[in-house]
């Protein structure tokens, strides 16, 4: 049996795994190839999956948000918060407000492109969010069979559930943001 190693930002754990990891985004190599490969359209290993763990959430999902799935992208980059530092702060920011625009404000998915541009383009007016406790949001690896996972969650789930982690602690902040620097 693996000795398995926690990924910083989700919490789910992986047997360890020599791979790319990302500089701003803080997760674990393997966290990073999951991640990668649904990115990619394509299965991850079996390996990957078999030897990895997940904690159970406490989560509540009313309702997942149809075509969420195009926000995977988001969801992880803002769960995989990393630390305080300029470069994380604005990608943490850009991609909460891609969420906010699209979930909360009733935006179209195919406009993520367009929040992501605006936001991104104001510098230095953002500031570090305390990120949720890891178990209010699922982890990428909630949405693959194996492990103890028999029934997992849909792409659109994983979304659903970070984007309302961080609504509900920052929602009055993220819609402050949106107005100023997105809807502006």
């Amino acid at each position: 049996m693996h000795r398995l190693e926690r990924c910083p930002g989700c919490v789910a754990s992986f047997a360890p795994f020599e791979g790319a990891t990302h500089p701003n985004i803080g997760a674990s190599a393997a966290c990073w190839a999951l991640h990668a490969a649904v990115l990619a359209g394509v299965e991850p290993s079996a390996e990957l999956l078999t030897t990895s763990s997940v904690s159970a959430v406490r989560v509540h999902i009313a309702r997942a948000a149809p075509q969420a799935r195009a926000l995977v992208l988001d969801a992880y980059a803002a769960q995989h918060h990393g630390t305080p530092s300029p470069q994380a702060i604005q990608s943490v920011a850009v991609h909460l407000l891609v969420l906010h625009g699209v979930l909360a404000r009733g935006v179209s998915v195919d406009a993520a492109l367009w929040i992501r541009r605006q936001a991104v383009r104001k510098r230095g007016v953002y500031a570090w969010l305390t990120p949720p406790e890891p178990d209010r949001a699922l982890a990428l690896r909630h949405c693959f069979p194996g492990a103890e996972i028999a029934a997992p969650y849909s792409f659109d789930e994983y979304v659903s559930s970070v984007h309302d982690a961080w609504q509900a602690l920052h929602g009055q902040q993220l819609a402050h943001w949106y107005e100023t620097f997105v809807a502006a």
